[in-house]
């Protein structure tokens, strides 16, 4: 079977004419080799986005996403793989080959493919009750007052579940839905008289869509003083709060573009804010934040900022939410809506241009978490400003660079009035017992030759991909200086072990293929490739004592302020890498 999808894949890929393909989403003008226009991953005004047909690969040069035809459909689908392959192979005619369904299998295919059927009807249903029919003047009403248009109606398909126990059950029956389908959906409870009764009524209904638009449930709002004021549908495989977030599918090309994503708590927050104008706005549900809902984000963007209501309730979860957020490798901040209003109450008052201010304003993540636990503790004495810092802690450790945490630490000293190295001293000891391997963070200052050394591994790895056979000779110095991007050592690392050029893009990352793109995009400079291999791992090594320098300069000065016998060693180190720096320019 294994060989059977390998020969599929290839033959997708050699069918598809990636010009045609992506000139259905984009407007290409060719110029030399390349086809150009304007990115649909980002606004843009001048093309920056090229495809080179001969390479079978699409970059960016303004938001530098990139890779071969099936990410392409992956982003802008937003689907997976083999969602992205069966889609090029319908269009191209190739037959997918499917193995024998057992017959569990196609028993649960149906019962899913009757569920997303039931919730479209229901769909269909309540909208109608809320546009067509008397009963629906009073929801209108209440969207009206919340500042929700027709368009936003229809947008989100809102409708109305009429004040009937029935209602549902009698309409979907009448349409092949039985019952015991309809209560899998959720729609539905057994009991009552008839048997069975309409789990929504006289609400305002929300439809919740998965990422690809299919309705997998909903949510019910009411429009009295009754409780509870919003009812969902029961958490089913279908429906898992933790794997959505409510308007992904209306908001995905929105983040795309903007390269940020805001996310508030409710439904109402996030339609009011597309109402307004601000496309790119998705809701948790709730104040649970998932590490599924941030790895749906990430294939998105790489910034989120929550925008919780500003209750206890709120903040706390963002605190929460700016971990989950940061582990998934998303920047992260958070907007504080003033006045204690919730994002739907502010927009409204307010308008877009406020609510923009306000997201412009907001905080990162770590500054936020590290001020809410300072809000917590009594700083008025000794003993609270040392439980604050050991409540600090944990969040100083989900800093991604040494730099980024000294900073925090210097500010946190500050605020509290503690020395800054006992706050480092402590620091160092989280780390280490967490089994981190870091050393005391220090401010590294940008050293000359960082933009240089950079711009030299590019260029190495562009030579590279012309010339494979090159890598052996790189092995001693790469092992010591390492590459600045993890996707960098990635396609070294295939080069090194005899990756074909063709293969290479399926065998990395998301980060891996747009870097591979952006390589492959780049002409090398002209000239004898020997030297330019020469002067390439010279410039890596040059970037790499250099930073070398600096990191122990540092240390030795820090250690000295602190009166700390190390500094003498580090000292010493800094002195032996001067002398290798001189070695390397021959003085």
């Amino acid at each position: 079977m294994e060989g059977d999808f390998d020969s599929f894949k290839e033959q997708v890929k050699s069918a598809v004419d990636m010009v045609d393909v992506i000139s259905g989403y984009v407007s290409l003008k060719k110029r030399g080799q390349n086809y150009w226009g304007c990115c649909p991953f980002h606004g843009e005004k001048t093309p920056s986005f090229s495809v080179n047909p001969g390479k079978s690969m699409f970059y960016c040069f303004g938001c530098h996403e990139g890779g071969d035809i099936f990410k392409f459909i992956m982003k802008i689908e937003n689907c997976g793989f083999m969602d992205a392959l069966k889609l090029l192979a319908g269009r191209y005619g190739i037959p997918v080959p499917e193995r024998q369904k057992t017959a569990a299998e196609i028993e649960r295919e149906k019962q899913r493919n009757g569920i997303y059927n039931a919730n479209e009807l229901a769909s269909r249903f309540y909208q109608a009750c809320l546009l067509r029919t008397a009963y629906g003047k009073q929801a209108l009403a209440y969207l009206a007052g919340r500042g929700i248009t027709q368009e936003i109606i229809e947008r989100f398909t809102i409708g109305y579940a009429l004040d009937n126990f029935t209602a549902l059950t009698a309409s979907l029956g009448k349409r092949g839905c039985a019952p015991e389908l309809l209560v899998q959906a959720g729609l539905v409870a057994e009991g009552g008289r008839s048997g069975f009764y309409d789990k929504f009524r006289n609400r305002v209904m929300i439809p919740i869509k998965d990422p690809r638009g299919r309705i997998v449930g909903f949510g019910g709002r009411v429009l009295d003083n009754s409780t509870p004021k919003y009812l969902n549908t029961s958490e089913t495989q279908w429906f898992n709060k933790r794997r959505l977030l409510f308007g992904l599918d209306i908001a995905a090309r929105a983040i795309r573009k903007s390269r940020q994503a805001i996310i508030v708590e409710g439904y109402m927050d996030a339609i009011s804010l597309h109402a307004a104008g601000i496309d790119n706005a998705v809701a948790s549900m709730g104040t649970a934040f998932a590490e599924e809902q941030a790895r749906l984000l990430k294939r998105m963007t790489e910034e989120v900022v929550f925008c919780y209501d500003s209750d206890s309730a709120g903040r706390k979860a963002s605190v929460r939410a700016v971990s989950i957020a940061l582990a998934a490798g998303l920047k992260v901040r958070i907007a504080g809506v003033p006045e204690g209003k919730d994002p739907d109450e502010f927009v409204r008052h307010h308008g877009r241009e406020a609510f923009l201010e306000v997201i412009a304003r907001a905080q990162d993540g770590i500054a936020f978490q590290i001020n809410e636990t300072l809000q917590q503790n009594n700083l008025s004495n000794l003993a609270g400003k040392v439980e604050a810092v050991s409540n600090i802690l944990p969040f100083l450790r989900e800093c991604k660079t040494e730099i980024e945490a000294s900073e925090h630490i210097r500010r946190l000293a500050q605020q509290l009035t503690i020395d800054e190295g006992l706050i480092m001293e402590e620091y160092r000891k989280a780390t280490r017992g967490a089994g981190a391997r870091r050393e005391l963070p220090v401010r590294v200052p940008q050293v000359p030759g960082a933009g240089i050394g950079q711009q030299a591994e590019e260029f190495l790895l562009c030579l590279l991909l012309e010339r494979p056979d090159l890598c052996e000779r790189c092995e001693e110095i790469v092992e010591q200086t390492g590459f600045t991007e993890a996707a960098q050592n990635d396609i070294f690392v295939l080069l090194q072990a005899g990756c074909p050029i063709d293969k290479l893009c399926e065998n990395l990352d998301s980060a891996g293929q747009s870097l591979l793109a952006r390589l492959l995009a780049r002409p090398l400079p002209e000239g004898d490739s020997e030297k330019l291999l020469e002067d390439c791992l010279r410039q890596l090594q040059r970037s790499y004592l250099e930073k070398e320098y600096a990191k122990h300069s540092q240390l030795a000065q820090e250690y000295e302020r602190l009166a700390d016998e190390r500094f003498i060693s580090e000292l010493m180190e800094s002195q032996r890498i001067k002398n290798e720096i001189k070695k390397l320019y021959g003085n």
